[in-house]
């Protein structure tokens, strides 16, 4: 097509690399081999597995990245990896398409003009070089040991001075320290506005040990003003303002404090963390007079809260703020500066593009034309992550390699080159700048460790640096506010409501707001796609006459707009928001999606507008309306019925259902989903489901094989108590979708697996309209040939395509197989080796992504997998099991105990959070 790439060049590109992609490491000089010789150890229609590590807001996590002929299709955990433990997260397993992504910048340009290399580094050589002022380097957060050795060498090379953006820290970070936490080692854990378990390149760690802790009696409590995934998964959830926050911090560590705002149980839980030898988490919010009252009473408890070093804190290296540098711009100390891997204009506001234009000189090199980019003079476009060579420490201090598994598919550098080009270093790449920083760590070690490291991933020998505790409890400083161009809206002051601000848990920072699966990816608790809302509690909705849907701005130190959302969950007083959205340059997927919600201030007054706005949900309705489709159990109390008696069904039996070879299930357990969405994505990625897009979305319309529903707890939980209910197809023995097929594309399977032949299926969506719990999804137009003119009939994205699954056409039902094609390959595997499949050895998609460990599956007719002995569990149930389908996908129930009683231990020592994520768990990683 014009002016993209042509399949030819794909495929050439492809081939080109493959020989590099299959060797465990590429030579120092990138030498390829043609495809015509057919690689070692290549094996057609087979995928190889490699080790990598990927970046999120600057922390690493280990990867393993499946690949078809060269071609990177599937993004796996890595289980040797302490930052990942064989999990993955949204953003991880989106990562493909962001490498295909059609609208990715794909040359250098000048002023918006396409422009080389050569003229690119010519200018970048010659800036800061003989002008009056001096040159700026601004950076996200550098978690490469390679990159700040480059760093180092900058300003003794060019005199350049560097600063760092960071508008997002990982959890329990803060500027001087990363916290981490012992929660099998806590009896109790309070969470004062912190959310461990929400997005961020702590959350698969910190999530796996919240479960573990959890399962061995970890009782567990947050304050917190808008809905996180950490107060979902709390024993109680208390909603309170983010100024009452250290009120609650206060009432724990003791202290008089008025009792008008806090809530009730706020003295148990402070007797309760005394008794069980709690922690208390700060959360971001805390001012320092807080955060000092948390250390002490962390202290006072005994707490195991280790002070780590913070991944982007190197020796001899100390960044200046972006703070810093607006002022310096503004004095006109800044005659050049140049952006690598970050986006500020966004950030920070069209002030700050304001001052980069007046600079004489301004670079931007990154993944996308971004807000940063058009207002640069010079943009150098960047490797993604998957065709680069680095190395990246994990937030709790593990370093990973980072290699290449696919051959650059544009014309775009790597930030190790940039850096060279700036300290005026020969020409290099970025596979040698790498290696030089590890010889000159390993030095005679070099030949034996490299390979070693480079296959599994991590680097043996790193790990958590601890650090000692200052004398002054560490204070979390303000972000910094944005640059503006005008006076703000309004001062800031009592009135108002108080603000709360959250990385988006779908588009973290905005950084993958033009990812087209993340903007399809529901919000976990408004079930909000395509866009953002402003939360508000019903008491200030019933005072300002405002109702979900409604037009409403926000007016603080600027003005928003945006459709109001009305929740239970909200704090009264408050308003909640996401970063992520109002992206003004995000491609053709994610400009002008929402609205920008950074820069309002603390405070921010709240009123209806008269604009247009679009509210966009995939779930409205959270109460159960007593139909216990979630189900929770009382701590130390079995349930009262009986899990055995099976309904009876007027469908016949079909078949060979008598004496079948084997009969696959899986059981979800909800007191371990935490609801990421990670294997709502994972399932994305693995069986090519496309996006519908927003005007279909808009008409009640859904192609996700996999969904995650929220409920509001059943009477006699804890007010607030939010459960999580992953919905994939039930595979019912009794399925209704069958007999009313005409042409029976809706069949069973001799290992009771219900299959939808999709060569067969004329459309009538009678088997949608019969299926009671909703989970089949029709093609009403051909979703799979994508969003824009661009994508559709990219050749890049159909490079993405897992060759095991087809590709649905218009006019054809699809759903949830089971990951039919891993059964198969595992099939396959046994039968070569005769010998049965094992316990296991088959892992779903969604499985094996889970950072909890929440979703189990194997054969029921073997007694001893671990998804039959699952099935005996006293909390067992099937999701509308009176209708008498008989579901193969069952449930384990939500404990919830009372909050003056530790729940009962659950040790599970079949349980291992540790899925292998691999097909075929004979391949080894290359």
């Amino acid at each position: 097509m014009s002016g993209g790439v042509t399949r030819r060049g794909a495929l050439r590109l492809f081939s080109a690399g493959a020989a590099a992609l299959i060797a465990r490491s590429r030579p120092a000089g990138g030498a390829s081999l043609p495809y015509r010789a057919m690689p070692e150890g290549l094996v057609p229609g087979r995928p190889v597995f490699f080790a990598t590590s990927l970046p999120l807001g600057g922390a690493g996590r280990g990867v393993l990245v499946e690949t078809h002929e060269g071609r990177p299709t599937k993004i796996h955990g890595n289980p040797d990896h302490p930052a990942s433990g064989g999990a993955s997260d949204v953003f991880a397993e989106a990562a493909v398409l962001d490498l295909f992504d059609p609208h990715r910048s794909r040359a250098p340009r000048r002023d918006g003009i396409p422009a080389g290399w050569p003229a690119l580094e010519a200018a970048l050589a010659g800036a800061g070089r003989g002008q009056q002022g001096g040159l700026a380097l601004l950076t996200g957060p550098v978690g490469s040991p390679t990159l700040a050795r480059q760093l180092r060498a900058v300003p003794g090379a060019v005199g350049a001075e560097w600063f760092m953006s960071q508008p997002l820290r990982p959890a329990l970070a803060d500027a001087r320290a990363q916290f981490w936490p012992d929660f099998p080692g806590s009896g109790m854990v309070v969470s004062l506005g912190a959310d461990p378990l929400g997005p961020g390149p702590a959350q698969l760690a910190l999530a796996r040990a919240w479960t573990m802790a959890r399962r061995a009696g970890m009782r567990s409590a947050c304050f917190e003003a808008q809905p996180t995934l950490t107060g979902a998964a709390s024993d109680r959830r208390f909603a309170v303002r983010p100024s009452v926050l250290a009120q609650v911090a206060a009432a724990l560590a003791g202290d008089a404090v008025p009792k008008a705002d806090l809530p009730q149980e706020t003295q148990a839980i402070a007797r309760s963390l005394h008794e069980a030898g709690g922690l208390v988490l700060p959360g971001p919010d805390l001012p320092a007079q807080a955060q000092a009252q948390v250390a002490a009473l962390n202290e006072r408890l005994g707490s195991r809260l280790r002070r780590l070093r913070p991944f982007w804190d190197w020796p001899g290296l100390d960044p200046g703020s972006v703070d810093d540098l607006v002022a310096a711009m503004e004095r006109g100390d800044i005659r050049g500066l140049i952006v690598i891997g970050c986006n500020p204009v966004y950030e920070y506001g069209p002030g700050f593009a304001e001052l980069m234009r007046s600079l004489p000189e301004s670079f931007h090199f990154g993944t996308q034309i971004d807000e940063t980019a058009e207002a640069a003079r010079w943009h150098g476009p960047l490797h993604h992550p998957l065709e680069d060579w680095s190395d990246l420490r994990a937030v709790e201090g593990t370093i990973g390699l980072q290699q290449p598994v696919i051959a650059p598919l544009h014309d775009s550098r790597s930030a190790h080159q940039v850096l060279g080009m700036v300290a005026g270093d020969p020409p290099g790449d970025a596979l040698g700048a790498v290696q030089a920083t590890w010889r000159a760590r390993w030095e005679a070690e070099f030949d034996e460790r490299w390979p070693q490291a480079l296959h599994d991933g991590v680097v043996g020998g790193t790990g958590p640096e601890q650090i000692a505790s200052p004398v002054t409890p560490p204070v979390t400083p303000a972000a910094p506010p944005p640059a503006a161009t005008g006076p703000p809206a309004r001062g800031d002051g009592d009135s108002g409501l108080e603000v709360a601000l959250l990385p988006s848990p779908t588009l973290w920072d905005g950084s993958f707001a033009g990812n087209a699966w993340l903007q399809e990816c529901p919000d976990p608790f408004s079930k909000q796609v395509w866009g953002n809302a402003i939360r508000l509690a019903p008491s200030d909705a019933a005072r300002l006459d405002i109702k979900t849907g409604d037009a409403v701005e926000l007016a603080g130190r600027r003005r928003v707009t945006g459709p109001a959302l009305v929740s239970d969950l909200q704090a009264a007083g408050s308003v909640g928001l996401h970063r992520g959205h109002g992206r003004e340059a995000a491609g053709p997927i994610g400009t002008g999606i929402g609205f920008r919600a950074t820069g309002l201030g603390p405070r921010a007054e709240l009123r209806r507008a008269d604009a247009p706005v679009t509210l966009l949900r995939m779930q409205s309705d959270f109460d159960q309306q007593g139909r216990d489709f979630a189900q929770v159990v009382p701590a130390r109390q079995g349930r009262a019925e009986s899990v055995g008696d099976i309904p009876a069904s007027l469908y016949p039996d079909r078949p060979g259902a008598e004496d079948p070879a084997r009969a696959w299930g899986m059981v979800i357990d909800t007191d371990a989903c935490i609801g990421c969405n990670a294997c709502v994505i994972a399932c994305q990625a693995e069986n090519n489901i496309p996006v519908v897009g927003a005007a279909e979305v808009a008409r009640g319309r859904r192609m996700h094989w996999l969904r995650i529903d929220r409920y509001e707890a059943p009477e006699g939980a804890p007010e607030g108590a939010q459960l999580f209910q992953p919905v994939p197809c039930m595979h019912c023995e009794k399925a209704p979708c069958e007999p009313v097929c005409p042409v029976a594309a809706s069949v069973h399977d001799s290992e009771g697996l219900n299959l939808q032949v999709y060569n067969r299926c004329i459309g009538t969506r009678f088997c949608q309209a019969n299926c009671p719990y909703k989970v089949r999804r029709f093609n009403f137009f051909d979703y799979a040939g994508g969003q824009t003119v661009e994508e559709q009939g990219s050749d890049l994205l159909a490079a993405l395509r897992n060759p095991d699954v087809s590709v649905r056409a218009r006019g054809v039902m699809e759903k949830c197989t089971y990951c039919v094609q891993r059964i198969s390959a595992a099939r396959i595997n046994a039968r070569k080796e005769q010998r049965a499949i094992r316990d296991g050895e088959v892992v779903t998609a969604c499985q094996a992504a889970c950072p909890t460990g929440a979703i189990s599956f194997g054969d029921l007719l073997d007694p001893g997998s671990r998804v039959r002995r699952q099935r005996q569990d006293p909390r067992h149930y099937a999701l509308l099991g009176h209708l008498g389908t008989r579901p193969r996908t069952t449930y384990l129930a939500r404990v919830i105990p009372p909050h003056d009683e530790a729940p009962e231990s659950q040790p599970d020592p079949e349980t291992d959070l540790q899925a292998d994520p691999q097909p075929d768990p004979g391949e080894e990683p290359t």
